[in-house]
């Protein structure tokens, strides 16, 4: 419920058109490289279209966001790491209105943009040991910084007016007795922190911009996720019920 709703409240934003896109940046073949160039020359006014960028942009969830911004005719920024990885996922001959950007290139890509939708993160379902949970606390933090960081020093006049942050329903800890909603108070486990100082990374961003935190639980699609890792062993009768169905109620 608390995704359906922040994720309504962001695609009824009203927000802008922007100006045409130049082809993204590749590296050819013949070993020239060219470069991403976000124009902001264009102030954002108001409008049904809207360019968004996102970070996360080949996880699970962010897949379907971006298909689903590309099918209601909105343009799309991807921001990741690496070019030739997100051109795996979203290759140019299907996604030829797509732009995807490497770090250098993010803040020029957030100017000019409507909205920013930050779903960056290492994988939770791993196993942990104490390097493994540093990193995925420092994938969090550092890309939600580098975000809130290049939409603050944007100009006011080009600032995406909505930045949607992705964090996790692990903010409220866990308990055999007790069920959580949104005003619940964080937990004090490891998954609690990382949620805490995630949350709070992306809480700096400039009053004027409109924060939407998410807390998401598992999310199930066959072809993905917590559901695409069970489903093979349901197929070999290996499967079995996971719980009573009352699991944490009071």
């Amino acid at each position: 419920m608390e995704l359906r709703r922040a994720a309504l409240s962001f695609t009824n934003t009203a927000l802008a058109p922007f100006s045409s896109l130049p082809n993204p940046s590749l590296s050819g073949r013949d070993g020239k490289r060219w470069r991403v160039v976000c124009s902001n020359s264009t102030k954002p006014s108001q409008g049904s279209q809207m360019v968004v960028s996102i970070t996360g942009a080949t996880g699970f969830i962010s897949q379907r966001l971006v298909q689903k911004l590309l099918a209601d005719d909105h343009k799309v920024r991807v921001l990741t790491r690496s070019r030739a990885k997100a051109r795996l996922v979203f290759p140019a001959e299907k996604f030829p209105e797509i732009l995807i950007a490497e770090e250098e290139e993010w803040e020029k890509c957030i100017q000019g943009s409507n909205g920013v939708v930050n779903l960056a993160g290492m994988p939770i379902s791993t196993r942990w040991s104490s390097e493994i949970k540093k990193e995925i606390k420092k994938s969090r933090i550092n890309v939600t910084s580098k975000i809130v960081g290049s939409i603050n020093r944007t100009n006011p006049d080009f600032r995406p007016s909505v930045l949607v942050s992705a964090t996790a329903i692990g903010y409220y800890g866990t308990s055999e007795t007790h069920s959580f909603d949104e005003t619940s108070p964080s937990g004090n486990d490891y998954l609690s922190e990382v949620c805490r100082e995630w949350e709070a990374r992306a809480s700096e961003v400039d009053n004027n911009v409109r924060l939407v935190l998410i807390r998401i639980g598992i999310v199930l699609g066959k072809d993905g996720g917590a559901l695409a890792k069970m489903i093979p062993l349901f197929m070999m009768f290996a499967g079995g019920p996971l719980g009573s169905g009352r699991q944490w109620c009071n």
